[in-house]
């Protein structure tokens, strides 16, 4: 039997040594970096987790003219950044929700809906500036090191009973790999960003312009996109205090020869589709319509939708009611009962009915036990509906336990809708695009924001997209300029 003496003196001296070892002048921040990750192991996390970040975003949006312009704009600033010669990609992410991202290996995402928020080229050339920041100074790889040299103990503890320090470096994973960087991190992507657009002769003003528009987006979102949006600024720097940042950066600028080109932006997004598309299914009112897959359903007057990308969530003012209604595939052709037994266990089902939902099979069961969502515990109900030969529609009611007798007959009316799209339905559930229009003599904010296709704030989102002030009617739109509208 051997036993083990653990010398401080030689522990400290393997510290020592591996932190050496791993610590590396970073081209692009000019200051020594704590890494452990190759630049191949960097760009072999980015390829893995690529497939993975295109899936759990909606897909790509496939435009080939909006596509190809993004990808002059990133592969121009990225040919100034300090990592010219890697394989820059550029997604588009078919998703109405503003963000950008990166993996490293120079895989960069912008979402649709930040595209639709973007005013001129300047902007999208910062924010993808920004995002080339965290790649050319390795911020996952630094991320990654500080993690795994937090249990620097441990692990040399390994290697003095032959264990090796670092097993599966490249093993972080998408949830790693798009955790939110630290607030010296954000800032120093947003040093790099504003180098880099300047080195490409775009206006740096760009992002301070954006990072405004981008806070004035939370005053006039709804409170569940409100929410949503508030849990990305929580981790990272208030978007006005970015701007401070940028706007210092960027008045330390000695830039002669800058560019917006805020034209050619506009005509290359016209006709790019705005807000939820026909492939995820679309929110009109109480309503959820989905015109590839034919049916719709709506909810009680007064319950908020929410399209996520693996279901549709609805609940009630106060939340006592959570419907989440998503679907599966029944390719084995088992019956309704039996996925349900599957799912949740045949011990736990009771009061099981078969019913028919417009003339479709269906089954309701109870749920015996409680189930916890959200942090509380529910009454659960769930209503399996077979659409076809393959595809089962699920709904599963959630209510609080002292609730259930009120909140029974209205939550089962939500299920009970499903049902085909009618011609008026189908009309509804086209998607909303984004138009460029030139502004003519007589126009004014007033008059073109009410031909705004959407129900709420017309007024205020007109002045958002377009960079304007609501408040300064007189001066804010130019005979012949062009402007952003939301259409059918």
């Amino acid at each position: 039997m051997y036993r083990i003496i653990y010398n401080p003196v030689l522990i400290c001296c393997f510290i020592f040594l591996l932190t050496v070892i791993a610590c590396v002048k970073n081209d692009a921040t000019g200051n020594r970096q704590l890494v452990i990750l190759s630049q191949e192991e960097e760009n072999n996390i980015g390829a893995r987790e690529h497939p993975k970040v295109i899936k759990a975003f909606g897909g790509v949006y496939n435009n080939k003219i909006v596509q190809n312009y993004i990808d002059s704009i990133g592969k121009k600033v990225a040919l100034n950044s300090e990592l010219p010669n890697i394989r820059w990609t550029f997604t588009i992410l078919d998703t109405p929700i503003v963000n950008a991202f990166a993996l490293p290996g120079g895989y960069i995402y912008i979402t649709r809906g930040l595209l639709s928020l973007a005013n001129d080229e300047a902007e999208v050339a910062s924010v993808l500036g920004h995002e080339i920041g965290h790649v050319t100074a390795r911020h996952t790889a630094e991320r990654h090191a500080k993690a795994t040299f937090s249990n620097i103990g441990l692990q040399v503890l390994d290697i003095i009973v032959g264990q090796p320090i670092v097993s599966n470096l490249a093993n972080i994973g998408l949830q790693g790999v798009l955790s939110s960087f630290s607030r010296s991190q954000e800032l120093e992507a947003d040093k790099l960003g504003i180098r880099y657009i300047r080195k490409s002769q775009y206006d740096p003003y760009g992002s301070v312009r954006f990072l405004k528009r981008l806070d004035s987006l939370v005053k006039i979102s709804s409170e569940d996109n409100k929410n949503f949006i508030n849990s990305i600024f929580a981790t990272h720097p208030k978007p006005l205090d970015r701007a401070e940042y940028t706007k210092f950066l960027s008045d330390n600028s000695s830039d002669n020869k800058i560019s917006k080109n805020r034209e050619n932006y506009l005509n290359a997004i016209d006709g790019m589709i705005y807000g939820d598309s026909s492939k995820h299914g679309l929110v009109k009112n109480n309503q959820f319509l989905h015109l590839d897959l034919n049916f719709t359903f709506s909810v009680p007057e007064g319950y908020s939708l929410i399209n996520k990308d693996n279901a549709v969530i609805s609940h009630n003012s106060d939340n006592d009611v959570v419907v989440i209604f998503d679907g599966m595939n029944n390719e084995e052709g088992i019956t309704l009962r039996e996925i349900i037994e599957a799912n949740i266990g045949r011990s736990r089902i009771i009061n099981y009915e078969e019913l028919l939902i417009n003339n479709r099979l269906a089954i309701s069961v109870e749920d015996k036990n409680l189930v916890n969502y959200d942090g509380n515990k529910f009454y659960r109900k769930i209503f399996l509906i077979k659409w076809n030969e393959v595809q089962v529609w699920r709904f599963s009611i959630l209510i609080t336990p002292n609730l259930k007798d009120t909140y029974t007959l209205e939550s089962d009316s939500i299920p009970k809708s499903l049902n085909s799209l009618s011609v008026k339905e189908i009309k509804m559930a086209q998607p909303k695009y984004i138009r460029i229009l030139k502004v003519e003599g007589s126009d004014t904010i007033e008059l073109l924001s009410k031909q705004m296709v959407v129900l709420k704030n017309k007024k205020e989102l007109f002045c958002l997209i377009n960079g304007l002030d609501c408040n300064d009617e007189g001066n804010a739109l130019k005979n012949g300029s062009l402007i952003k509208m939301i259409s059918d």
